[in-house]
């Protein structure tokens, strides 16, 4: 079970993150973070100055696939665990209904992530869902992750010091939080692309970490038939795509 739950660490940190937007902060670590957040302003203030031209291409280059579809081979480093834990398969990013991610090795598993939900459908089991009501901060948390996969920095500012840096043809972008509780979880993250996002590297604050490489990425107007069978099976509900 831990071994399945840190393959899926994606799934994991999402929730987790949930949990740190509503727990609260000690006193004490909320004066070191103010103290240390107070220093770090500054220097993202005058990183952003420079990278807002940078911030403005990649989002242009990013709203131009409402959805993408890509392969992925994610990393996880454990300091309990000798070998890295490795797990490959499919991303659905969806501007309108939400992330479909399909782990397919080394076990068949799928996760929808949404706004307001979480859906868990392994191979062959119990298919499982959570909703806002009993994982609060889940709604933030599912706008952030979106964010993420769609590069969309503006997004990321009310929860993330933001720095970035290229331009849209090959682009970095650096994330520190911004509140006390996501620090005491997460240390940073950093994502980089071209036309697509290709690399995502999320470091927690006790060391471990997770990299997460995209593969054969591809950008449509609209589901295909493949995804959209794939949203059904799942119960997502299908409107209208524009």
């Amino acid at each position: 079970m831990k071994i399945r739950r840190c393959a899926a660490c994606f799934v994991w940190i999402f929730a987790s993150l949930a949990w740190a937007f509503v727990s609260e902060a000690s006193p004490k670590a909320v004066s070191a973070n103010a103290a240390s957040a107070n220093a770090a302003s500054a220097n993202a203030a005058s990183a952003n100055a420079v990278s807002e031209k940078t911030l403005s291409a990649i989002a242009a280059q990013m709203e131009k696939h409402p959805v993408v579809v890509a392969d992925f081979i994610q990393t996880r480093k454990m300091a309990d665990v000798k070998r890295p834990l490795i797990t490959k398969g499919k991303l659905v990013v969806s501007r309108q209904h939400g992330v479909l991610w399909k782990i397919e090795e080394p076990y068949r598993i799928r996760y929808f992530l949404g706004e307001d939900k979480i859906i868990e459908a392994p191979a062959e089991g119990v298919r499982k869902e959570r909703s806002a009501e009993t994982l609060p901060g889940m709604a933030q948390v599912g706008r952030i992750f979106r964010a993420m996969l769609g590069a969309q920095a503006k997004a990321l500012e009310e929860h993330f010091h933001v720095e970035a840096q290229g331009d849209e043809r090959q682009w970095e972008i650096r994330l520190r939080p911004r509140q006390a509780g996501l620090a005491q979880f997460l240390s940073s993250m950093r994502i980089s692309g071209g036309q697509y996002v290709n690399f995502i590297q999320i470091t927690e604050a006790g060391g471990d970490s997770t990299d997460i490489r995209f593969e054969k990425s591809q950008g449509a107007k609209a589901l295909g038939e493949p995804e959209r069978a794939e949203f059904n099976a799942l119960g997502i509900t299908q409107q209208k795509e524009p």
